[in-house]
């Protein structure tokens, strides 16, 4: 019950709207009475009386009071959805601004599809539930309490007549109960199933190369077949509860027609009184009805808010001190003082890291797959805060720095390139929206992007597809090579930035990246021997330890571990790269 207080603290700042809503829907009640009383008036006098004007004057009434109701009505809808389309506009914001603020810790233990999932599918749920369960629990609320009343006041015999049934309609209701799991368990199967679809869409390519179509099929059919199964449970007991709350009403219809014929006949009451009697409790028992409904919604909204809240309260592990300063223009001085990292309570992945980077000087990261080289260069811009030691930029430790002046200063290029499914001009201004056109055409041919972007359809205007897919991989490392020029960042950081490239564009590249590491802070992790033999100073990690530095002359003197790094992984570039130069020479 505490899911429910929590998603109307949305409603909070829309009470004016809210309030009017349930104003009309009262006076919408009881203007719903009119119709019937004055049917009751035209049998029980103006038809005795054979009064014609006096008809007329009720029939009147009864048109004003259907077009007053219907047009309240109208408003109120408005105002529900008004309500309720804003509420839902706030909590998605929530929930995106939440998503946005945690770190890569957070979305390295949850999957995509399941996020998506909370962000659309269990919002969704929430905003049925708020803008038409509330509204019609209220209304019921509303139009129990009122006709009851009014019952009351007819005839008190007649009126414990018609509750009769209600301890039936209650047991009926109270079956209910065992609806809320099977919510909460169709909720978290949707969001598997848009995890299945998630990663079929992602890597269709590869399912189709290896022929695993029927493998995938499976999987969905699995997911698939539980939701049903349980949806079908949850209509089962709905399948009881409505039929059986219809037959109850319509049972108490019955009694107060069997009874009141008989008060008629005896004289102890009009006929009109009864024609009005019976309109009353047909009008009051319908919305009862809608309880089951109700509560079902109400059961899907809490197993929805459940799961949006889960992610909401979720605490930051990377988060903005109240005190923090804007970073001033840095020199580019990285520091690490005995840095140690772990996710959670995890193995450490880092273990004492200590060295410095000299403003403009190259540091070049090597060593084994998992030894925890793209680790250290994710500290620095703080996706991830170390678990022990300090990271200083110009001797300011990263964490008393707002995030924003430190990452507008560190330029990135992935391993993994990524590209908005925008134009490639969008995707190279993304990092400095203020850049113009000559600034971005200026950044492209220097990464020698700019010989095939302007081969292209529609040149700097051409839509780079989902994730860069119109692409090729050379293509997209170029494209995220201009990006990190047009920065213009103090601290570079490539991470296997010419990962994707051949072995020419290679090296076309690495004249770019000399020129854009020049007077540049540069942490380097890759593999190519150019780079790595050109730093001024070389780290060797393995796992999680640097277990030796020095330049390249000096590593290689040592015969250590980086000789044999060398020996065995760059040799056979090195070899590669002058073939392709002998045969451009000849």
């Amino acid at each position: 019950m505490t899911i429910l207080p929590r998603l109307f603290t949305f409603v909070r700042p829309y009470w004016w709207a809210t309030g009017g809503a349930l104003v009309l829907m009262v006076i919408g009640t009881g203007l719903r009475m009119a119709p019937a009383w004055f049917t009751k008036e035209i049998i029980d006098h103006a038809i005795p009386a054979r009064d014609s004007g006096l008809i007329g004057i009720y029939v009147g009434l009864f048109i004003a009071a259907a077009f007053a109701y219907n047009a309240m009505s109208a408003i109120e809808t408005y105002l529900q959805q008004f309500v309720g389309q804003r509420v839902i506009f706030d909590l998605r914001n929530a929930l995106y601004g939440h998503l946005q603020s945690q770190s890569m810790s957070f979305y390295d233990a949850n999957q995509t599809g399941q996020l998506m999932s909370r962000v659309t599918n269990d919002v969704s749920q929430v905003q049925f539930f708020l803008t038409q369960g509330v509204s019609r629990l209220v209304s019921t609320i509303a139009t129990v309490v009122i006709y009851f009343v009014v019952l009351v006041a007819l005839d008190a015999q007649l009126t414990a007549v018609t509750l009769i049934v209600a301890p039936g309609i209650w047991a009926l209701q109270d079956r209910l109960k065992d609806v809320m799991p099977l919510m909460r368990r169709v909720q978290s199967r949707m969001a598997d199933l848009n995890v299945v679809i998630q990663e079929f869409v992602a890597g269709v390519k590869m399912i189709q190369a290896f022929g695993r179509e029927s493998h995938e099929a499976r999987r969905f059919d699995e997911v698939n077949l539980d939701i049903r199964t349980n949806r079908n449970q949850q209509q089962r007991m709905m399948a009881v509860v409505m039929p059986g709350q219809e037959f109850l009403t319509n049972l108490s219809l019955v009694l107060v027609l069997v009874v009141g014929a008989w008060r008629v006949m005896d004289g102890s009451m009009s006929l009109g009184t009864l024609v009005a009697f019976q309109a009353y409790v047909l009008t009051m028992w319908t919305p009862v009805r809608w309880i089951g409904m109700i509560n079902q919604m109400a059961q899907q909204a809490i197993a929805a808010g459940e799961r949006v809240f889960e992610i909401i309260d979720t605490a930051l592990d990377v988060t903005e001190r109240p005190d923090a300063i804007d970073l001033p223009v840095m020199r580019g001085a990285v520091q690490f003082e005995h840095v140690s990292f772990a996710y959670g309570r995890g193995k450490p992945l880092l273990q004492d890291i200590d060295f410095v980077a000299e403003p403009g000087k190259t540091v070049a990261i090597v060593g084994p797959s998992g030894s925890g080289k793209t680790t250290i260069v994710n500290l620095i811009p703080r996706f991830y805060d170390a678990t022990r030691g300090r990271v200083l930029i110009d001797g300011i430790d990263v964490c008393d720095v707002t995030l924003s002046s430190l990452r507008a200063q560190v330029g990135i290029v992935l391993q993994e390139t990524f590209l908005f499914n925008m134009t490639v001009r969008e995707n190279i201004r993304y990092g400095r929206s203020t850049a113009t056109d000559a600034e971005v055409e200026h950044a492209a041919r220097f990464a020698h992007a700019h010989e095939f972007i302007v081969e292209l359809p529609e040149g700097y205007d051409t839509l780079c597809g989902e994730r860069g897919a119109r692409m090729s991989g050379g293509q997209r490392q170029r494209i995220a090579i201009a990006r990190a020029l047009l920065v213009d960042p103090r601290i570079l950081i490539l991470d296997e930035a010419t990962s994707s490239v051949d072995t020419r564009t290679d090296f076309l590249i690495q004249g770019a990246l000399d020129q854009l590491m020049r007077n540049r802070t540069t942490l380097v992790i890759a593999h190519r021997v150019s780079t790595i033999q050109r730093a001024d100073l070389i780290l060797v990690i393995a796992e999680g330890r640097i277990i030796d530095r020095g330049t390249h002359a000096d590593l290689i003197r040592r015969s250590g571990p980086y000789a044999f790094l060398y020996e065995t992984q760059m040799l056979a570039q090195e070899s590669a790269r002058r073939e392709l130069s002998g045969l451009a020479a000849s």
